[in-house]
């Protein structure tokens, strides 16, 4: 699929950006805690990154569906360059304004930026092709995942912080760069009229399916925000194996997002039943995963747990694309985009506050029983759903 032009680009650009954001995230949170040595300061800059969700994403994907996408994403990373390098000012906790201003900042930027992206997908791909290229997206993050979270903390130890936010202005620049040379053919709505967006009937949102997809994406957002609070934690509580073992597991997640991709051309038909029950068995492993005996069968579990859920995402994605008219994705996207990643910061915070209280090993264990069991109400509202339509 990088044979598409457009995409090419825009695969490309996604690597480049992604990864120097990831660098960034590392070498700021490092800046704070050396500075401020605070673990409060540490929460509020990983709040402040949820907050712009709320609004901007909605808000890009309302503009992505009447604006041409290519514009909207070059000003979204141009217009963060400055904000990227504003980090390299920081010298003493005066100075934590700036800190948390770019983080701000930045955040909005990616909030108003997602969206579109996704949106923009559906307009530059054949319909037979989005499977395949919403798998090429999960690859995407794999290896941002790996290049970026691994290789981030290395970067700021031998090279310094700043060097890792210059590195992340560049990577908006050169990102812009690659972007400006997509081809998205304009629709009628943007010339002409407006889209209904999101508002649609509800007949509409459950003939389609796009509900359950919705419930899928923020019940996994949910299941997820605890897992992502617990990752460092098991490296350096529970196995003592301190940055060496959060960049192994951060290694198992990204592998499990690369090679997801190799098995998704084997899934031809019920995507949607597949991520409903991938919602199910990822949570089961969450569970699993927090009573591993030792690091090598917890990567061996993240590796699963990320494989099935790229899977999954990739499939969801598709079913939006295929099943909503390109005029309104830009909205539909935003809509899921700004309710899953508030759920998920809110999961967090709530993941971050029990660890300071409860057994990590039952609140990875909670974590997972409570996705499953998301999961099965879902499935068992689908299951009903076929039996209804059936009749």
């Amino acid at each position: 699929m990088l044979a598409n032009r457009s995409y090419r680009y825009l695969f490309y650009s996604g690597i480049i950006s992604g990864v120097g954001d990831r660098f960034s995230q590392v070498a700021v949170l490092t800046l704070i805690l050396q500075i401020t040595g605070s673990g409060l300061a540490v929460g509020t800059a990983l709040g402040l990154r949820i907050l712009p969700y709320l609004i901007l994403s909605p808000l890009g994907g309302k503009a992505a569906d009447r604006i041409d996408p290519r514009n909207l994403m070059i000003a979204a990373d141009l217009l963060r360059i400055p904000f990227a390098l504003s980090f390299t000012l920081i010298e003493s906790d005066k100075d934590m304004w700036i800190a948390f201003t770019g983080i701000l900042v930045l955040s909005s930027g990616e909030a108003f930026y997602q969206p579109i992206r996704k949106s923009t997908i559906g307009k530059i791909t054949e319909p037979s092709q989005l499977t395949v290229v919403n798998g090429l997206e999960q690859f995407r993050v794999g290896i941002v995942l790996i290049l970026g979270s691994v290789s981030g903390g290395a970067a700021a130890y031998l090279w310094g912080t700043d060097m890792a936010f210059v590195f992340n202005a560049v990577s908006f620049a050169a990102a812009a760069f690659f972007i400006r040379n997509l081809e998205v053919k304009k629709n009628s709505v943007q010339e002409n009229s407006e889209p209904r967006g999101i508002q649609m009937e509800a007949k509409d949102w459950l003939s389609t399916g796009i509900l359950l997809a919705v419930f899928i994406q923020w019940t996994g957002a949910g299941m997820d925000g605890i897992f992502n609070v617990l990752i460092s934690v098991y490296a350096v509580e529970i196995f003592s194996s301190g940055e060496l073992g959060v960049g192994l597991l951060y290694g198992a997640l990204g592998t499990g997002m690369m090679t997801s991709f190799f098995l998704m051309k084997h899934v031809k038909h019920h995507l949607l039943l597949f991520s409903i029950l991938a919602l199910v068995v990822e949570g089961i492993l969450q569970g699993a995963a927090s009573q591993a005996g030792t690091l090598s069968q917890l990567m061996l579990y993240f590796f699963v747990i990320s494989l099935i859920g790229a899977m999954s995402g990739a499939f969801l994605d598709t079913l939006v694309m295929q099943r909503i008219p390109s005029v309104r994705q830009g909205s539909v996207f935003g809509f899921i985009e700004s309710g899953s990643n508030v759920i998920l910061g809110m999961m967090m915070l709530g993941g971050g506050l029990a660890v300071d209280v409860f057994p990590i090993r039952k609140i990875g264990a909670t974590g997972g029983m409570l996705g499953a069991a998301g999961g099965l109400v879902i499935l068992m509202y689908w299951l009903f759903r076929h039996k209804y339509l059936k009749k």
